[in-house]
């Protein structure tokens, strides 16, 4: 009989590639070298996690699959979803919020969950107020000088990042309220900080879009400036990399920008209109100007993660974006300026819809 657990390496993660989410899985359990390639077997197309309406009492979500065009129903991951809503991801895992004023990141495929510090523990400007809604729920309000809003209009306006070391399980979580007001945590902190926005020049200040990649957090600033902190070390620092350019200054049409980071570790402009998603410029090498990009080559931009990956046989297109709007994943050629809209249809009352990549 063939002892299965010595199949050659590279034949067995050909071999997982190839199998569905379930039984990818479920071959992590055969053995060791099994369990290992799984875990380096990754999956090469962004899936969908479809959330319900928090008008309801829905306990389950699903997630899509569009390789495979099916859904799996994923019960009671979080016990109410009418409190909680997720507002980034990184690989499988999830940064959820509750209006309890509670953070903390979950595996969708494991459940595991990682708490994270109370906003009540911050050191900076914001003061957290627990509230309750007519229906005696928890909820909290935010005060930040002399102005209050509520942890629903605060989703509204939140731009969030979150980073998970699947090996290690260290992350980095940063969330934005507006333009205005920035604050982190990371793994070995028992608080929140604050991230001025206000520092530095004028045209730096403020917060549209956020990125994270490398150690390093790019942020758009209210005047389409690029400023960028590093976070190799306990606190994060000014980089000396900013960009001061505005390849929109005289487009006369305001923000409503989005931001990405190349594999190269390059920084991609857009304006965030569908009829436009492909009038894309990169940041040239001598950090002066942006160019307008005719193609990505081999990389596929996931506009909702802000980040590329390399393309691949069934996986994403070379030299597209992606992006998700309600149930419609939009695929873009960006030589051709055409796009496909793939629609899908589920039973659950839509709320939430977000992409990720699976990382078993």
């Amino acid at each position: 009989m063939p002892n299965w657990s010595e199949i050659d390496l590279d034949v067995l993660q050909l071999i997982l590639e190839r199998l569905s989410i379930r039984n990818r899985l479920n071959a992590r359990s055969v053995c060791k070298n099994w369990y290992r390639v799984s875990k380096d077997s990754l999956i090469k197309v962004p899936w969908m996690i479809i959330f319900p309406s928090r008008k309801t009492k829905e306990r389950s979500c699903q997630l899509f699959d569009p390789q495979e065009g099916r859904f799996y129903e994923l019960n009671k991951l979080v016990n109410d979803f009418y409190s909680s809503q997720c507002i980034a991801t990184s690989g499988s895992w999830l940064l959820m919020f509750d209006f309890g004023s509670r953070f903390y990141v979950l595996n969708i495929f494991t459940r595991e969950r990682i708490n994270l510090p109370p906003l009540k523990l911050h050191q900076g400007r914001i003061f957290v107020k627990k509230t309750r809604d007519k229906l005696g729920r928890d909820n909290f309000m935010l005060r930040i000088r002399q102005s209050s809003i509520t942890a629903r209009n605060a989703l509204n306006q939140t731009k969030a990042v979150l980073w998970v070391d699947e090996l290690t399980k260290k992350y980095v979580v940063v969330w934005s309220i507006g333009l205005l007001y920035m604050m982190f945590t990371k793994s070995g902190f028992d608080n929140w900080r604050e991230i001025p926005t206000r520092e530095g020049p004028e045209i730096l200040h403020g917060c549209q879009d956020l990125v994270y990649k490398y150690n390093k957090l790019y942020v758009l600033s209210e005047q389409n400036r690029i400023r960028i902190l590093d976070f190799s070390q306990e606190l994060p620092r000014a980089n000396s990399d900013n960009v001061y350019h505005n390849p929109f200054k005289n487009d006369g049409k305001g923000r409503a920008m989005i931001i990405g980071v190349t594999v190269s570790g390059d920084v991609l402009i857009v304006k965030n209109q569908l009829k436009k998603i492909f009038n894309i410029f990169k940041m040239g090498l001598e950090g002066t100007r942006w160019d307008r990009v005719k193609s990505l080559g081999d990389e596929s931009w996931i506009a909702d993660l802000g980040v590329t990956v390399r393309a691949s046989v069934n996986g994403t297109k070379p030299n597209s974006v992606y992006y998700c709007r309600d149930m419609n994943v939009y695929c873009g050629d960006i030589s051709t300026r055409s796009q496909v809209i793939q629609k899908y249809f589920t039973s659950l009352k839509l709320g939430c819809v977000r992409l990720f990549i699976p990382t078993l």
